[in-house]
């Protein structure tokens, strides 16, 4: 498990605002970057603006150290630890069948994996509660992984919607504007000057 890091959030606060500031200028569905005359009104902005990246950090926070986090015999950190642990063994599955294919396999004789059964695909927080960026954060920062990216493809059957993993590389893959502000407040908090923000 990654070491935790002392965090300083108000330093990390005007490195993304930053940083966001400038990805939204090449972002066509960004939020428009206003300046406010009104001193009061954008002094709530800021405040605003920060206690979001607050939330992230103490979100973040639970998968880059759960234990830390909930303590050593909490239930919840267990969770956590067994999600990451789902997901690096899905991803390691994933990858052993892609080299394979491309070492062993050809265009006529390969593997057609496409999708990974995992538990986290059983999880609604994960599949539709906003919360995989974490997990995707903690692949890419804390495990070093970004040739591929995981995310969840629906399909339904039997009337109802079923989840799979699914692995997409890295440089084809755009992460929604949502996400991109989650990213973005992870890395002036625990990666600055580190940027991968622009590959995303």
């Amino acid at each position: 498990m990654a070491r935790t890091r002392k965090l300083n959030v108000g330093k990390a606060f005007r490195a993304f605002a930053d940083k966001f500031s400038k990805s939204t200028q090449v972002d066509d569905d960004s939020r428009p970057n206003i300046v406010y005359e009104d001193k009061i009104l954008q002094d709530k902005i800021n405040a605003k603006e920060e206690e979001y990246l607050q939330s992230v950090v103490n979100a973040y926070k639970k998968y880059v150290n759960p234990y830390t986090a909930y303590g050593k015999n909490s239930v919840q950190a267990q969770s956590i630890a067994d999600d990451e642990k789902a997901l690096l063994t899905a991803y390691n599955l994933f990858k052993s069948v892609h080299e394979a294919n491309q070492t062993i396999g050809d265009r006529e004789t390969y593997v057609n994996l496409h999708r990974v059964e995992s538990p986290l695909s059983k999880k609604i927080c994960y599949t539709s509660g906003g919360e995989f960026i974490y997990l995707q954060c903690w692949l890419m920062y804390e495990q070093g992984i970004r040739d591929f990216v995981p995310v969840f493809e629906s399909q339904e059957k039997n009337y109802q919607t079923e989840w799979s993993l699914v692995f997409v590389p890295a440089k084809n893959w755009n992460f929604a504007f949502q996400d991109r502000e989650v990213i973005a407040a992870i890395e002036s908090v625990y990666h600055p000057g580190q940027t991968h923000f622009k590959y995303f």
